[in-house]
């Protein structure tokens, strides 16, 4: 006995002669698909749409001062912007259950835990950012109303969680500044008191001014003996005898002026006994000129302790106000979140899609009464086949 192959002829014959099966078959799902949609309750998405946090560079310690170098700033999440944050917060657990509790979800979904609640809530909440970079919250609900309530309250929770973290940032922030002002005070206290000591030792009250006026007078000093040594020297030649009045009361002259130059030279010159020598004769109990050889070592050791002062007294402006700014951050209550466009109640509900349902049912009813009448079609043959070898054997 011949065997009989499966020829493709056999399964569109097959398939015509199933065909009221397929087309019936496949009707009779799509009723019934359309049926059980209108038994599945309605929803309704409420969206609401905030614009993306701008980037801040928020100043603290030196960060101000520095930003033109290539430091980082310290930012939450160092791999995400700050819309991404925004998004994160959003989708955080505290959010979730602060929602549960605010609209009551687990009498509302019928669940008894709070974990269920926050799951159900999960599935029925998408929160994306857009292809505008707008973050948009789609909310489900039954109720049109409390789907936009939601959506909103979502905003509102967000605004709330950022002014609490910046809060709390900011009082923290704020007690470290004035850790760090209080030492900057006891350092200002030390440097300055030191500079006001070598002040006094040096009489170094301005080291510039001082400088300049000593190299003035000593300028003055010698030309004025060198006018009186001409003189003196004139008077000699015109026939005078040293010893004469006049030319003795010009070398004292000149004399004075000379005790007068060594005095702005070296300063004051105290022997052993502590008395003074040389330029005694100005009757000067405290040297208000520098010396001349000391400015320069002077000026240096005035200028470090300067710059000590100088740096101290820069560092606490900017530590007291970085306290002013601390202090408004911990007190701010201004909105963190700009809503684009708020959610309004919709009057059109997102599920169930009905059409596309029955669509979905029609082509798998199809494809099933297809692969039946195939499949059928298909044994059918091996069992013919199978009973002809027994036949034969």
């Amino acid at each position: 006995m011949e065997k009989k192959e499966v020829d493709i002829l056999d399964l569109f014959s097959a398939l015509h002669a199933a065909r009221g099966l397929i087309v019936g078959g496949t009707l009779l799902v799509c009723v019934l698909a359309g049926a059980l949609s209108f038994l599945i309750p309605k929803e309704y998405e409420a969206t609401a749409q905030l614009l993306p946090p701008k980037e801040q560079k928020q100043g603290f310690g030196f960060s101000d001062l520095l930003s033109a170098l290539p430091i980082p700033t310290l930012r939450l999440g160092e791999k995400g912007t700050p819309a991404d944050i925004f998004i994160a917060t959003l989708k955080s657990m505290h959010t979730r259950r602060s929602m549960v509790h605010t609209f009551s979800l687990k009498e509302r979904y019928g669940v008894e835990t709070m974990t269920d609640a926050v799951e159900t809530l999960a599935e029925k909440t998408v929160i994306d950012k857009s292809e505008e970079g707008t973050i948009v919250i789609s909310v489900l609900d039954r109720d049109p109303q409390m789907a936009a309530q939601m959506a909103n309250h979502y905003t509102v929770i967000l605004d709330s969680t950022n002014k609490a973290i910046g809060q709390i940032s900011a009082r923290e922030r704020m007690g470290f500044i004035q850790v760090l002002r209080i030492e900057g005070e006891v350092r200002l206290d030390s440097v300055m008191g030191n500079l006001q000591e070598f002040q006094s030792e040096h009489n170094a009250i301005s080291i510039e001014d001082q400088a300049r006026a000593v190299i003035g007078a000593a300028a003055a000093m010698q030309t004025d003996a060198m006018e009186l040594e001409i003189m003196r020297q004139g008077m000699i030649a015109s026939g005078l005898d040293e010893s004469h009045d006049r030319v003795k009361k010009l070398e004292r002259e000149i004399l004075l002026r000379q005790d007068a130059m060594t005095f702005l030279r070296d300063g004051l010159n105290v022997d052993s006994r502590g008395m003074m020598r040389g330029p005694q004769t100005l009757e000067m109990e405290e040297n208000l000129f520098l010396p001349l050889r000391d400015i320069p070592k002077v000026a240096q050791d005035y200028a470090i302790l300067e710059k000590d002062v100088l740096v101290q007294k820069a560092l606490m402006q900017l530590l007291l106000q970085q306290e002013a700014e601390s202090l408004i951050e911990s007190r701010n209550n201004t909105a963190t979140v700009q809503v684009l466009d708020p959610a309004i109640p919709p009057e059109i509900k997102a599920r169930p899609q009905r059409v596309l349902i029955v669509f979905i049912a029609g082509v798998l009813s199809l494809f099933a009464s297809i692969s039946y009448t195939l499949g059928a079609v298909y044994v059918r043959n091996l069992r013919q086949r199978w009973l002809a070898d027994r036949a034969e054997a």
